[in-house]
């Protein structure tokens, strides 16, 4: 091969690569903010918007509906999971049902005993149930998107009758990453918000 053919190879060669260099050069220096988005974990902010019963007081016996909505503010959460927990009771046999929900998967029933996460590390940390809860989740949760769960709850005694709420996203990655973000911590050392319904004596 002629020595200038082999020369203008070697030329055009090491123009690609300066420019090469210093495109990259350019993006990750002068604009970094264009990558930063693709290397941040995204920070999704669960909400728990509503939640309802249909009655405040009932006679022992009777059963009320229970219905919690929930939403992301945040970034898309890869998982986000939305609890209901029972701490008056046993056991969600015989006194909670599920009567509708449009979440992407299915509820789970957690019974006292069971091993479950703690501390919004997921099973990396785990402790026992100390009492029942139902959990349900959606895999992906996007930006924006709202879900809810109608459960049906026959309390087994009479008194006030006391159920927590919580919803984590994850990655976990703040404060932001869970709801509510203070207040009572329950026996996954995760922070609650408290409700109850008082059952009277059967007349």
């Amino acid at each position: 091969m002629p020595a200038d053919v082999n020369n203008k190879g070697r030329v055009i060669a090491g123009v690609a690569i300066g420019a090469a260099v210093a495109y990259f050069a350019i993006a990750v220096l002068v604009l970094p903010g264009a990558y930063v988005p693709m290397m941040t974990p995204p920070k999704p902010e669960p909400v728990v918007t509503d939640v309802s019963v249909s009655n405040s007081t009932i006679e022992l016996g009777q059963s009320f509906a229970l219905r919690v909505n929930a939403t992301n503010q945040g970034d898309h959460a890869d998982r986000q999971i939305v609890s209901v927990a029972f701490p008056n009771a046993t056991s969600t046999d015989g006194i909670v049902t599920v009567q509708e929900e449009n979440f992407k998967q299915g509820a789970t029933f957690i019974e006292t005993g069971r091993d479950i996460g703690s501390g919004y590390a997921g099973v990396a940390q785990k402790v026992k149930a100390q009492y029942p809860s139902v959990e349900i989740f959606s895999s992906p949760w996007q930006k924006g998107e709202s879900f809810a769960i109608t459960l049906s709850v026959k309390p087994p005694q009479e008194g006030r009758f006391v159920f927590f709420v919580k919803a984590i996203g994850f990655p976990h990655n703040g404060d932001q990453a869970h709801w509510p973000s203070s207040g009572t911590l329950d026996h996954q050392n995760e922070y609650v918000s408290v409700y109850s319904v008082y059952v009277m004596t059967k007349a």
